[in-house]
């Protein structure tokens, strides 16, 4: 696995030589600038590989010397996971990060009655527990296999047939409840893991935007987490296609446990052509409908 990191930034065209001597000067070589046609602004957008010679800590201090020498303190930053044919290979059980590439994979709530309760009084995230069925517009769902709700998955009636007909296992299906027009309403449900994974590997990478504030003490607000590590043997009497990770992850209010499928439910995907074999967001072939699945690593 590659750990990329992204940078953003504008600064005036006559300061590029500048920035760019100073990533030059942390190890970091970067291509020429794109120019913006309408000003004088140079809009950078770096891409740099994380590892054993350029550290978060080498970043740190890139940062730390732009805002010295240059008083660049605005910087986007976005990690990236690449991953290798063998992972992809290997791995027994996959994460899905998105449905598509477009606002279209997200469902608006409607209604659904929870019970919150604070998680952190530093940073303020929530613990939820649902006490309804998912309630949402139906008509929204459209062409759609699956869309996510506040942090759940909401299957169609095409998908939940697709996963019978594969024999899939592990999963409960809860009916939601349609509220909007009749027409174009659908039958959707919530797919409800059945199993919790043993935890994950304490190797898993732990990352942080260094222009943002520290991670909290609570080690979820903050923390971007690598990639899902487990262990080979913790994984040997795991059977079924739908997990709940036994860690929390949160959407930066509220937590949830993020929901893991096998390799069984991926190959699925692809054989009845829902989505296309696409690897990573930064894939040329990611399209509006494609389904985004990282591989767990096996230690």
């Amino acid at each position: 696995m590659k750990v990329e990191l992204e940078n953003l930034f504008s600064i005036d065209e006559s300061s590029q030589d500048q920035v760019i001597n100073v990533y030059n000067r942390h190890g970091i070589a970067v291509g020429a600038p794109e120019i913006k046609k309408r000003n004088l602004k140079t809009k950078f957008n770096p891409t740099f590989t994380l590892n054993e010679e350029i550290t978060y800590e080498h970043v740190t201090a890139l940062y730390e010397s732009l805002e010295r020498e240059l008083g660049i303190v605005s910087i986007g930053e976005r990690f990236y996971f690449e991953f290798s044919e063998q992972e992809y290979k290997q791995a027994p059980l996959f994460t899905l990060n998105s449905t598509g590439n477009s606002p279209e994979m997200f469902v608006e709530d409607k209604g659904t009655l929870f019970s919150l309760s604070t998680h952190c009084k530093s940073c303020g995230l929530m613990a939820k527990e649902q006490l309804s069925p998912i309630v949402i517009d139906t008509s929204q769902i459209k062409d759609r296999h699956l869309v996510h709700v506040s942090g759940y998955w909401v299957a169609s009636q095409k998908l939940v047939s697709l996963m019978k007909q594969e024999n899939l296992e592990g999963y409960e299906l809860l009916e939601v409840i349609h509220q909007g027009p009749e027409e174009g309403k659908q039958l959707a449900y919530q797919i409800i893991p059945t199993q919790i994974l043993p935890s994950c590997s304490s190797d898993r990478i732990k990352l942080y935007f260094a222009t943002e504030q520290p991670p909290c003490s609570c080690g979820l607000n903050g923390v971007i987490n690598g990639p899902d590590i487990y262990h080979r043997k913790d994984l040997s009497s795991v059977q079924g296609d739908v997990f709940y990770a036994a860690e929390w992850s949160h959407d930066g209010k509220y937590l949830y446990r993020k929901t893991l499928f096998s390799k069984r439910f991926r190959e699925a995907i692809l054989k009845h052509n829902i989505s296309r074999d696409v690897r990573g967001e930064k894939d040329a072939n990611f399209g509006p409908k494609d389904w985004l699945f990282d591989p767990v690593l096996i230690q």
